[in-house]
């Protein structure tokens, strides 16, 4: 559970729109709970759990929770190496991280290429296309672009733009990483221009043929901004965030974010491949963490009227929302993802700095708590380390990001159902 009261929920939900005084006070906050809350130990698994990197005097990571480090054939593991990057600093853009392979049945690893298109949240999208080929970005004369490498013929080819996410090696959404520099920049790449030259009607969510390299505009901000016409900010405070494309590929899920008199507001919007028909799915002005459960739901932890800031499951064809349990209300955000009926989610770190990693069992209506790791206080903010829990491609382990040894670090846990 999260071990914060109700006082100190309704305390952060006020500072969150004071976001630099939220900083300041949460980190002294954080401080003085740690010292009088800390444990003894530095993780707990119920389940084996093995570190994935090639030299331990460097850090390695993954990044977000919506991908799988192994490929499809259950023989390779990708993820970021860190080469004397100290990663509790915000990312260097002079500093590549490497981007490595590591071959499970000869255990053997293999830098194949770097990147200086990354950040300490989602790493530089680094995603499978298929069972040969995995697509990243990267950043050259300060513009991002994504490269695709092919691990059985060593060849490479680049895209023009950068990308987001992909349905496997068929095609790819992206965004304005320049304009996510400016609103969310926890998200964006150091190394890039500054700011977004384009105006709302001509940015917004792309279309990319990963065949072709075409690239198209889908639905533009002001698409996605008239959508909401009660809204009176700037257009230069708006953004999309966290594209999600659907399991069959025929719809996709992102996060509208805007900022108006120093407050933040969030719907989650669904739209069709072809940029048609967008409409909104949540719109009580805060939406976190999303998933797909299957092509016809949604589950996310986001604001709703009735249960308020809950994990909820909409129904695409009806709109229809609902908490998924009210046990779930006391756990606080996380970073879901299904397997069957069971939802994977993570905690933010506790008083005593702990990160708890959860299965929550829709048939039961149970929760185990399967680890805690230490979140040391360095790792705060922008150079946070979530756990980012993923299945496997396989559906047999378990990966997370974690600093509970000191460095940041991708794992991976030997997942038993029946040790539940």
């Amino acid at each position: 559970m999260s071990g914060f009261s109700t006082a100190e929920k309704k305390i952060a939900d006020f500072l969150s729109k004071h976001p630099g005084m939220k900083r300041r006070i949460k980190k002294m906050y954080s401080a003085v709970n740690y010292m009088l809350n800390k444990k003894k130990y530095s993780f707990h698994s119920r389940f084996p759990i093995e570190k994935i990197v090639s030299d331990l005097t460097n850090e390695s990571f993954f990044g977000y929770y919506d991908k799988s480090p192994l490929s499809q054939d259950g023989k390779y593991i990708i993820f970021h190496e860190t080469d004397g990057i100290i990663s509790h600093l915000p990312p260097d853009p002079k500093s590549a991280v490497k981007i490595m392979l590591f071959d499970t049945e000869k255990n053997r690893y293999e830098r194949i290429s770097e990147t200086s298109a990354y950040n300490w949240q989602q790493g530089s999208k680094l995603q499978w296309l298929n069972s040969n080929e995995i697509i990243f970005n990267d950043i050259e004369n300060r513009k991002a672009f994504a490269r695709i490498i092919n691990i059985a013929t060593n060849s490479s080819r680049t895209i023009e733009c950068p990308i987001y996410d992909c349905f496997r090696d068929k095609y790819a959404l992206n965004l304005s990483f320049e304009r996510l520099n400016m609103i969310d920049p926890d998200y964006g790449y150091a190394g890039l221009q500054n700011r977004s030259t384009k105006s709302i009607s001509e940015d917004g969510i792309f279309y990319t043929d990963l065949k072709t390299g075409e690239n198209r505009l889908i639905l533009s901000l002001d698409d996605i901004v008239r959508l909401h016409p009660a809204d009176g900010s700037k257009e230069e405070d708006h953004c999309v965030n966290h594209i999600m494309i659907s399991p069959d590929g025929k719809n996709f899920i992102f996060i509208h974010r805007w900022f108006c008199s120093g407050n933040r507001f969030d719907s989650l919007v669904m739209c069709d491949i072809e940029g048609k028909y967008p409409h909104i799915l949540a719109n009580d002005r805060f939406v976190s963490h999303c998933c797909w459960n299957g092509n016809d739901k949604v589950t996310g932890f986001l604001q709703d009227p009735s249960h308020g800031k809950n994990f909820y499951r909409i129904d695409i064809s009806t709109g229809r929302i609902r908490s998924v349990s009210e046990k779930l209300k006391d756990f606080g955000d996380g970073h879901p993802s299904f397997l069957g009926n069971i939802i994977l989610f993570d905690s933010y770190p506790d008083r005593s700095r702990m990160q708890h990693l959860y299965i929550y069992n829709a048939d039961s209506d149970g929760i185990d708590d399967i680890g805690s790791f230490l979140s040391p206080l360095r790792f705060f903010g922008p150079t946070r380390c979530d756990l980012h829990p993923k299945w496997s491609s396989n559906s047999k382990d378990i990966f997370i990001d974690s600093t509970h040894e000191g460095k940041r670090g991708l794992y991976k846990l030997y997942f038993k159902e029946n040790n539940l």
